[in-house]
């Protein structure tokens, strides 16, 4: 579960409703007595939500031709992750992914050992 979710979850019950079926929680319910109300919104005012990470500019997007026979180079000079990384605008994984699709690696862990930082 995330935090934004969670937070969701929270700020129902501290409202007074079921928050999978959007009822009103009835009178007698513990969510209602003010103590765990009280609780609910000091935990909610002190959630921290990460910030989204920012994904690099070419994530998602397919690879041509081209940036394959580049990262095989690249690959194969021994550049490093961050130098690939930096070069498509891609994350570690897509290259390591990548690199296993066209057969330089058995496996996306071998990137972590092949590769240095």
């Amino acid at each position: 579960m995330d935090i934004a979710r969670a937070k969701e979850l929270l700020t129902a019950l501290a409202d007074g409703v079921n928050p999978l079926t959007g009822e009103i929680l009835p009178d007698d319910c513990i969510c209602n007595q003010a103590e765990i109300i009280r609780a609910f919104h000091c935990i909610l005012a002190n959630i921290k939500e990460k910030p989204a990470k920012k994904l690099p500019e070419n994530a998602g997007k397919p690879w041509t031709s081209e940036e394959e026979a580049a990262l095989v180079r690249m690959f194969d000079a021994g550049s490093t992750r961050k130098e690939m990384c930096a070069y498509f605008k891609r994350t570690k994984g897509a290259l390591a992914a990548r690199l296993v699709q066209i057969g330089k690696l058995q496996n996306r862990e071998e990137f972590d050992f092949r590769v240095n930082e």
